[in-house]
């Protein structure tokens, strides 16, 4: 399925009744839809499952977004009320950042946000050797990996100018990260719980000796998670 968004069309797959409240899932970089297909295809009892191709990923053309104001603003149509109740964002990796962009930007229609290994200390955000090679491959690798390359090398600025308006952030905050993530360090945990200072609350669940997929490799701990996000809205 699709949402226009700025004459371009947003890809996404859902599942549930569409009456129910929404959870949206924001894929991390690179990506697409299927990062969330588990989610999608057994879905939480009682919600909407939406995942989306992020624009430049998946079956989402276009260019690149580094911008997460444009990458919010490209997601921002499918916040719909159901009976008074806001969608639940969940964000993996440079996801996490974009969905808390949305609350910052959309204070009164987002419930509730989680944050999977969400990149969002602007410190912590520098690119790899491996990320320079990848500018010498632009004319042989896949789109994904080129658009991926130019959110990363963006990340740091983007972050920075994120920090402006994390105080914005009202709805509830739930952030679960891995104590042996290499590529999202566990440090961004203690930047989040400062930055969100305005939040309704904000809920750490430290997974100890996990990497960066803790999506994957834990899927009951970020399933339970976003259950406890959904119950305030029930």
């Amino acid at each position: 399925m699709t949402t226009a968004v700025r004459g371009n069309a947003v890809s996404y797959v859902r599942s549930g009744n569409e009456d129910d409240p929404r959870v949206i899932y924001v894929h991390g970089t690179p990506g697409d839809a299927g990062a969330f297909a588990e989610f999608v295809r057994t879905p939480i009892d009682g919600v909407e499952s939406i995942s989306v191709d992020r624009p430049g990923f998946g079956q989402t053309g276009g260019p690149a977004l580094t911008s997460f104001v444009d990458q919010a603003a490209a997601i921002e149509p499918l916040l719909v009320e159901r009976e008074g109740r806001w969608p639940v964002l969940v964000g993996h990796s440079l996801g996490g950042p974009i969905v808390a962009r949305m609350a910052a930007d959309h204070p009164d229609r987002v419930s509730a946000i989680v944050i999977t290994a969400g990149s969002l200390d602007p410190e912590l955000e520098n690119p790899r050797w491996f990320n320079y090679v990848a500018i010498g491959l632009y004319p042989i690798i896949p789109r994904m990996f080129r658009v991926s390359n130019a959110e990363i090398f963006a990340a740091r600025e983007e972050t920075k100018e994120l920090a402006l308006v994390l105080d914005q952030v009202q709805c509830p905050v739930y952030i679960v990260h891995g104590t042996k993530d290499k590529l999202v360090p566990y440090a961004n945990v203690a930047y989040m719980k400062r930055a969100f200072r305005n939040a309704a609350s904000v809920d750490v669940v430290r997974v100890d000796n996990v990497g960066h997929f803790v999506l994957w490799s834990h899927e009951e701990v970020v399933r339970d998670t976003i259950e406890r996000a959904i119950a305030p809205i029930e």
